[in-house]
């Protein structure tokens, strides 16, 4: 019987020592592909936001447009006079212009926003117009005016501008 063990332990194969290393493995190549999808989740989060941004920033340009060519529609007539001065200036120059009503030029309503005048500053052949949404949008515009300084002949592209840092954010 001595003999049968001593047989047997010598066909018998060893036990592999190294067991347990798929585990591990497993475990490792699982985290990997989460980071993974972490990473491509993230990314495409990020990609949504930047185009809502994108969005948001166009909608806001259109809307500022659509209040600066209201301004250019409303500065025909009688008040077309006014443009050849700042906008600080209108009031006392109201008597120049027989029948120019300043105040229809510094607020009006686009597509249910209201807006209002920050500024008209003329140039030789052009001016800077600054105008604002009441939601605290600004932009600023070039527009190209006619010789005598009384008819606006083109709106340049929006500038948007930042909110003035006394304005409380929305």
């Amino acid at each position: 019987m001595l003999l049968l063990e001593s047989r047997q332990s010598l066909f018998a194969r060893p036990k592999p020592q190294a067991s347990g290393f798929v585990l591990p493995l497993a475990l490792t190549a699982s985290a990997v592909l989460l980071l993974g999808s972490a990473s491509i989740h993230t990314l495409s989060l990020k990609g949504r936001l930047r185009l809502q941004a994108a969005m948001e920033r166009d909608q806001s340009a259109d809307l500022l447009r659509s209040a600066a060519q209201a301004f250019t529609t409303m500065a025909i007539g009688r008040q077309a006079c006014l443009l050849q001065w700042p906008s600080a200036d209108w009031p006392e120059r109201q008597h120049s212009c027989s029948g120019a009503e300043p105040a229809s030029l510094m607020e009006g309503r686009v597509a249910d926003q209201p807006w209002q005048l920050l500024s008209w500053q003329p140039a030789p052949g052009s001016g800077d117009l600054r105008l604002a949404l009441a939601d605290g949008r600004r932009a600023s515009f070039r527009l190209k005016l006619a010789a005598d300084q009384a008819q606006i002949l083109g709106i340049s592209a929006v500038q948007l501008i930042g909110r003035d840092s006394s304005e409380p954010l929305s």
